[in-house]
């Protein structure tokens, strides 16, 4: 039965123009004959498609009425009759429209779907962010008789894992660290944070000898002026010809008296030796990692710490990774420590970090160093993610703290 309804509701189209056709004049039929058809979606409703050249209202004035009665007479009285402009998807099959309908609700679908997991993944990261994971790494030195374990924290930026960080330093206590080195950004600024940078300072210098490197959040509460050599030359009066780099060291700095007299020491283009155990370690700490002045405003104090003492263990530690990019000299230190990337914020796994703002998408694809090990001059390099766990964005990135175990073999 279904069929047969099927088969007479086909064939509606064709006897209402037959009937129309009767009804009207000649004229009037060789005049819209060819610029509309009929499309009969059930029993009961029927639309009337117009493509013609001129306006549709001019289609309805002059054929309304006889197609009405064309359509009762077929199907009669109370079918619905709608006549409307015929566009490139009326002129599709029913079943592709069918087609499309199930293919913009499985789109539409798709859309929520991705929204709910993105909610669900940044939700869960930012949860997850709320405390921080370790992370290990060995590396070897043959100027070592006995393991020493360094902690590395970077880029906290006033982060707080419990109150006045419990967690964290109680952590960083049982880890039984000989040396613990902040790679910078510690505060989003000097002003502003300065009590926490204090604090922390204190207690960090309590577990182990500590050093702070400066960032470029603590670069821009100190400084008023970038460190680039441009601003350098400016500020000093200097050409190549006549610089002097420690005149970037005698600038007034009241951080660092506040820091040091907590028991940290500030490293600015400068090293400082310790002995730990039975072994003596020299830790460096750059000041200007700007590649433009790194060199012009730090070789000799940097070349002084490389070539001299060479049976010490060299720790290199700088803010921003990109002298280890840019430049490629013999030695850089038995293990270089830096921060600054977060990690590329987002990681997206196989791909890896997402962006930072000097790599651009994908940094690590052209060349960057933004997180994990990598090798510079033939030694390790390790670039922290950082501890900063403030951001909605930081994705499949959970906030960590830096150990690594420097063993004889």
């Amino acid at each position: 039965m279904d069929n047969m309804k099927n088969i007479e509701t086909d064939n509606y189209p064709d006897k209402i123009k037959e009937l129309f056709k009767e009804l009207v004049s000649a004229e009037l039929y060789e005049k819209w004959a060819d610029s509309f058809e009929a499309e009969v979606t059930d029993e009961k409703k029927v639309t009337v498609y117009y493509s013609g050249e001129e306006d549709i209202k001019v289609f309805k004035k002059e054929c309304k009425e006889m197609l009405a009665f064309s359509v009762y007479s077929v199907m009669g009285a109370g079918v619905k009759i709608r006549i409307a402009k015929k566009s490139s998807y009326n002129s599709l099959s029913p079943n592709v429209k069918k087609n499309i309908k199930a293919f913009k609700f499985f789109a539409v679908g798709m859309v929520f779907v991705c929204i709910a997991t993105a909610v669900i993944v940044v939700l869960c990261s930012y949860i997850g962010n709320r405390s921080f994971r370790e992370t290990f790494y060995s590396t070897s030195s043959i100027k070592v008789d006995s393991p020493v374990r360094v902690i590395q924290l970077s880029d906290a930026h006033g982060a707080s894992y419990g109150k006045n960080n419990k967690k964290l330093l109680e952590r960083i206590k049982a880890l039984d660290p000989d040396i613990i080195i902040c790679t910078g950004d510690m505060v989003d600024s000097v002003t502003g944070d300065l009590e926490y940078a204090l604090y922390l300072g204190e207690a960090l210098s309590g577990i182990a000898p500590s050093y702070y490197v400066y960032g470029n959040n603590e670069v821009e509460g100190i400084y008023d002026f970038p460190l680039n050599e441009k601003e350098l030359d400016e500020k000093f009066g200097f050409s190549k010809d006549n610089r002097d780099e420690t005149a970037l060291l005698s600038l007034e700095d009241t951080f660092e008296e506040q820091l040091e007299a907590t028991g940290i020491k500030v490293l600015k283009n400068e090293k400082d030796t310790i002995k730990v155990k039975t072994m003596t370690i020299d830790v460096y700490g750059v000041l200007n990692s700007n590649p433009s002045s790194f060199w012009s405003y730090s070789e000799k104090a940097f070349m002084d710490y490389a070539y001299e003492d060479t049976d010490n263990l060299k720790i290199t530690a700088v803010h921003e990774p990109f002298i280890f990019e840019e430049f490629a000299p013999d030695f850089w230190g038995d293990l270089m420590l830096a921060g600054h990337t977060h990690g590329g914020v987002m990681r997206i796994p196989v791909l890896g970090p997402l962006f930072t703002k000097e790599g651009g998408l994908l940094p690590e694809r052209g060349g960057s160093f933004v997180y994990g090990r990598y090798d510079a001059a033939g030694k390790p390099l390790i670039v922290s993610s950082g501890l900063e766990n403030s951001s909605i964005f930081r994705i499949n990135n959970q906030p960590e703290l830096v150990i690594i175990d420097i063993n004889k073999f």
